[in-house]
């Protein structure tokens, strides 16, 4: 069953683009397990701090491009491409303290580092930008939109919706989805700020559409507390249509080898409504699909039966009725 949410972790990100730039894991080898090797190891650590669905797969795409051959994104947990169990746990302890747990964010942080990724972004670990610029002499990248009304009905129409399977079989009976529906997506927006606080949204009986009227300022004054936060030589904001050239200035990369190619555009809203649509689909042929397979057995296993042990077993039915 995990291959499901693998499978569809991955299609969710499926583009027209060529298969190095579009495909997070087009570095991986033939077994699924990440080669690790940077083609340019001088480039400085990329923290991204930008919130999902402000073209953060674009950014991964991108810095793909750049040569940054390992980056964290949240596909990454959701593929079990890497153990979320560093995540769960700092979301456990904060859910359950209600207050944010610096030792446990920046061992969270440093798992990153430890597995040899050279730049994160998405979720969850544009949430622990602090932490990273403590742990490496890192530059931060804050992606963004064009607006905040524009982000807030990109959230509502894809990430609100997509862990809603998996409350439900066969994904609740699974360790990983159930953690990420239970622990980790409430935590991700307590801890973003602005919505609620740490601990206290209740899902699934609650869901991000009860805090929707809260959005547009959260993400609002996310933007404002990172550009506070972070210093401004450190600090590079983005917008997808900015393309390259602002990020190889900014990274240090020589204008003759910035990319002349087209800044990938990616995780669009229509493949991540498929994707929910398939979790979906599968929620509901469970138990009809569970049905028919023990249906199946039980007539095997009539089938299978000596033929002098079938008839007798007839004849006491008969006599039973």
């Amino acid at each position: 069953m995990d291959s499901i949410v693998r499978t569809v972790a991955d299609y969710a990100l499926i583009t027209k683009h060529s298969k190095r730039s579009s495909n997070p894991n087009w570095h991986r080898n033939s077994s699924g397990t990440s080669s690790r090797t940077d083609a340019s190891p001088e480039l400085p650590f990329v923290v991204g701090s930008g919130l999902g669905r402000t073209g953060t797969h674009s950014l991964q795409a991108a810095l793909a491009t750049l040569g940054y051959h390992s980056r964290f994104h949240m596909s990454e947990i959701m593929g079990r491409y890497v153990s979320p169990e560093p995540w769960f746990e700092l979301a456990r302890t904060e859910r359950a303290a209600g207050v944010k747990n610096k030792t446990l964010a920046l061992q969270a942080a440093q798992s990153v580092i430890d597995q040899g990724y050279r730049a994160t972004t998405d979720y969850p670990c544009c949430l622990l930008y602090p932490e990273f610029l403590e742990l490496t002499d890192g530059k931060v990248i804050l992606s963004v939109r064009s607006n905040a009304s524009g982000w807030k009905k990109s959230i509502l129409e894809t990430l609100a919706v997509l862990p809603r399977p998996f409350f439900k079989p066969p994904f609740s009976l699974i360790y990983h989805t159930r953690q990420f529906a239970e622990v980790l997506d409430p935590w991700l927006w307590e801890r973003m700020g602005g919505i609620a606080e740490i601990g206290q949204m209740d899902f699934p009986k609650e869901s991000l559409h009860d805090y929707e009227h809260k959005l547009e300022s959260a993400y609002t004054q996310w933007i404002e507390t990172v550009k506070q936060q972070v210093p401004a030589e450190k600090l590079l904001v983005h917008h997808p249509q900015d393309g390259y050239p602002p990020l190889c200035e900014f990274l240090g990369i020589k204008e003759e080898n910035c990319p002349k190619e087209d800044y990938p555009h990616l995780a669009n809203t229509l493949a991540l409504k498929r994707a929910t649509r398939v979790l979906e689909i599968v929620t509901e042929t469970f138990w009809p699909v569970v049905g028919l397979l023990v249906l199946l057995m039980a007539f095997l296993i009539g089938r299978s039966l000596p033929c002098g042990l079938r008839k007798t077993t007839d004849l006491k039915t008969k006599k039973t009725r």
